[in-house]
């Protein structure tokens, strides 16, 4: 049932949502606020009032809520659906596309640094 590549973590991070897709009419404004529900080194599922076409690519920026660090990252859109739990929520797959190498850094800090900030030396699903 995972199709997940990378071990996913469940924590709830506030996230920003503005549409990047090329060719396509903008389906919201100037941006929507989100939330994570899980977070991985490759992707995320999203949380919000908007649908998010399948295929369509985001721009997220997502507060790492633990490590108190922002990060900007752009991602497909992989499946979407509504939430089981609220009824006005919309949940949306997203695959990870990392351009940006400080941003994968700052997500495996985030996700695997131990309490004290240290930085394993290897990292397993």
């Amino acid at each position: 049932m995972d199709n997940r590549k990378d071990k996913r973590f469940l924590e709830r991070n506030r996230a920003f949502i503005k549409s990047t897709s090329e060719g396509h009419e903008p389906v919201y404004g100037n941006g929507i606020n989100a939330h994570t529900y899980d977070l991985s080194l490759s992707g995320a599922r999203i949380c919000s009032p908007q649908y998010f076409p399948v295929g369509s690519v985001v721009r997220i920026g997502i507060d790492l809520e633990r490590t108190h660090q922002s990060i900007k990252v752009d991602g497909e859109i992989k499946w979407s659906r509504k939430s089981p739990e609220e009824a006005d929520i919309q949940e949306s797959g997203v695959e990870f596309l990392h351009s940006i190498s400080q941003t994968l850094l700052s997500l495996i800090k985030h996700l695997y640094a131990d309490r004290n900030g240290g930085i394993p030396t290897s990292i397993s699903h």
